[in-house]
């Protein structure tokens, strides 16, 4: 069953994470508990807060009903190998999900034997097998850290690892001699736990400045740690005994976003920019960048146990970089049009793998690979991964008011809840959805990643053949997220509004006539400040922004904006008496006022904005919190009704 029914709109990319709270450590999670959501009551929260106008005496008693989980989803986001009792080899995969799952199969068979889930945790990236075989996962959204023992086939809870306010999710883990290194986001914290002893040692934010340190190693030998943060990018190896940081990135590099990945073989540190993929080869005592080269795989591999090479995948081959004469070479296998997500080895036991195995995830739904070092042979599989519910995302009504649209975090994947026959149905060919809008008989979605306007016409007698197409998408301009769309069918054009991801400047305004089919982009559109939020008055297009674009924060306040649907390319700045970091949902009445949501630090209040020229603003209310999303019905009674179905608290102003 579904635990909260949240919609996460932008919470992503303006870096909103609930406060982290310290759980009970050491929980031990046995074996035999079933994969699904812990039963909850339903609630039926009432508010005591009253509207602050003459015109507003009717008292919010919202009534809360769980409707279940909307989306299921089978997500592999990343994998280890490891072997069990008896040599079993097994592959550990981290499934996305609410919670998070760790699945285990074992390799030689292909069977899953269990699913644990990963209470505390949405996703879960960083995950390393140790020397004695236990198996250690740091996970998101309150930074917990789990060990799984295929001896004792137990799960453990180690707790919440962090310490630093805005830290709310562990990237990546290194393990070494019976240490665990962590690096985390917002903070770019690292921080150091040895089991045997509890101790625990938290050595901050690694750079100023940078809130994500996204991968880390640790080479215990020399007691020094290796972390790629971000953003922008930058290398920095920490010395444990002297406490001196060197920043060893080359100066070319330093306007990549992220060093998403590093690993350690022999005398080598291999690090990967992002979004750039360029693996780049140090010497690890020098620091002296030795080579560069192209990769399409989210990693390298651990150094091959049987010869002096690493491998990676580009352009569908499997490849191989040899540590003595540093060149790169292929094995001449290929693997389609797929790229690795993880590479690693394992002894499988077996006459046909005889030897070390390369094995590692080729795609998040759970197709895996097996190559064998001594023989060559090269196979394909699927696991049968369980589906998860997912946090939701994106949460709109059909045009005909019979089914509500919800949109799954991350993984994507569409539920449509039948609002009469309280039924709901999966549609899975659909990525995660930032906005949407209807017009012409369609419905138009901002997608993640890649900044896409996906076309969905909807067949509402069978789901199953509903129809997707893209017809643009921004990620050339540096975006990778559609916050806002508007269809005009007048003038039968498409207004988007997107989030910067890399380059300079703010989000960026789109023009698409569907009767040219032509695109225009106005970028920067509002300076260093990004469009959420669009709707429509009178041949008139209002907007309004976030102030924060390219992980980075305006020094104005969220503004309010409009243009002529035949011009778009000038703006006028509409006056906004409330500093807000966001100003969201906004809608038109029909009634000469526009209704929409500002909020800061957690908190939101919801507006009634005079309009055309919005000279006079109304709070309506304080402290409305953990909700993005406002549904106004039946205007003329002046009844605000909100849709979030998680939690609605209100403070009489």
């Amino acid at each position: 069953m579904m635990r909260n029914f949240l919609v996460y709109l932008l919470a992503v990319f303006i870096g909103i994470a609930p406060v982290s709270v310290h759980a009970n450590e050491g929980i031990v999670i046995d074996e035999e508990v079933p994969i699904e959501m812990d039963e909850e009551e339903n609630q039926s929260p009432e508010s005591d807060g009253r509207i602050p106008s003459d015109n507003f005496e009717e008292e919010l008693n919202a009534m809360f009903e769980n409707l279940g989980s909307q989306v299921h989803n089978k997500t592999a986001l990343t994998s280890a190998t490891g072997k069990g009792p008896d040599n079993i080899p097994y592959m550990y995969i981290l499934q996305h999900g609410t919670p998070a799952a760790l699945t285990i199969m074992n390799l030689l068979t292909g069977m899953v034997t269990k699913t644990f889930t990963l209470e505390h945790s949405t996703s879960a990236w960083g995950i390393e097998v140790d020397e004695h075989q236990n198996v250690w996962i740091g996970g998101t959204s309150s930074g917990h850290l789990y060990q799984y023992n295929p001896y004792t086939k137990k799960l453990i809870d180690a707790g919440n690892m962090l310490r630093n306010k805005r830290d709310t999710a562990i990237l990546d883990i290194s393990v070494s001699d019976g240490k665990i290194i962590g690096s985390t986001a917002y903070n770019g914290s690292i921080f150091s736990y040895t089991p045997s002893s509890q101790e625990y040692k938290d050595y901050g934010q690694i750079s100023r400045g940078k809130e994500f340190a996204k991968s880390v190693q640790f080479d215990n030998q020399n007691k020094k740690i290796y972390i790629g943060v971000g953003s922008k990018a930058e290398l920095i190896r920490y010395d444990i005994r002297t406490k001196i940081r060197k920043r060893f990135l080359p100066k070319e590099y330093r306007n990549e976003k992220y060093i998403s990945d590093i690993k350690m073989a022999d005398k080598y540190l291999f690090a990967q920019t992002d979004p750039g993929k360029k693996l780049l080869v140090f010497d690890k005592k020098s620091l002296k960048l030795l080579k560069e080269f192209d990769i399409d795989s989210k990693t390298v591999s651990p150094k091959d146990p049987t010869q002096d090479r690493v491998y990676f995948t580009k352009g569908g081959m499997l490849l191989f970089y040899d540590l003595n004469d540093q060149e790169v070479k292929s094995t001449e296998v290929s693997l389609g049009n797929r790229s690795a997500i993880t590479l690693d080895f394992i002894e499988l036991h077996n006459a046909e793998y005889p030897g070390v195995t390369l094995t590692g995830l080729l795609t998040n739904s759970g197709e895996y690979f097996l190559y064998n070092l001594e023989t060559g042979k090269y196979e394909k599989r699927q696991a049968e991964l369980t589906p998860l519910p997912v946090t939701l995302y994106t949460m709109l009504e059909t045009k005909e008011k019979d089914k509500i649209l919800v949109n799954g975090y991350m993984s994507g994947g569409i539920g449509f809840y039948d609002i009469n026959q309280k039924t709901t149905t999966d549609f899975k060919d659909m990525s995660q959805i930032e906005s949407a809008t209807f017009m012409n008989g369609k419905y138009y979605f901002g997608a993640y990643p890649n900044a896409r306007v996906i076309e969905f016409k909807l067949d509402n007698e069978n789901l199953s053949n509903s129809k997707t197409a893209e017809i643009v998408r921004f990620k050339d301009f540096g975006h990778d997220r559609v916050t806002a769309l508007l269809g005009d069918e007048r003038s039968n054009k498409l207004f988007i509004g997107a989030y910067p991801e890399t380059g300079l400047g703010g989000g960026l305004l789109s023009e698409y006539d569907f009767t040219t089919q032509n695109t225009r982009v106005f970028e920067n559109y509002i300076p260093d400040q990004s469009i959420i939020s669009l709707t429509q008055i009178d041949g008139y297009v209002y907007g309004s922004t976030t102030v924060f674009a390219n992980h980075k924060r305006s020094n104005a306040p969220a503004t309010l904006f409009r243009f002529s649907v035949d011009n778009p390319e000038q703006a006028e700045i509409l006056p906004f008496t409330i500093k807000a970091s966001m100003i969201s949902s906004l809608l038109y009445d029909g009634n000469d006022k526009i209704w929409g949501m500002q909020m800061e630090s957690y908190l939101t209040t919801i507006l009634k904005l005079d309009t055309p020229s919005i000279l006079k603003s109304h709070q309506l209310f304080r402290d409305v919190s953990k909700t993005q999303n406002l549904y106004l019905d039946q205007m003329e009674t002046y009844m605000v009704q909100l849709k979030a179905y998680y939690s609605v608290q209100t403070q009489k102003p």
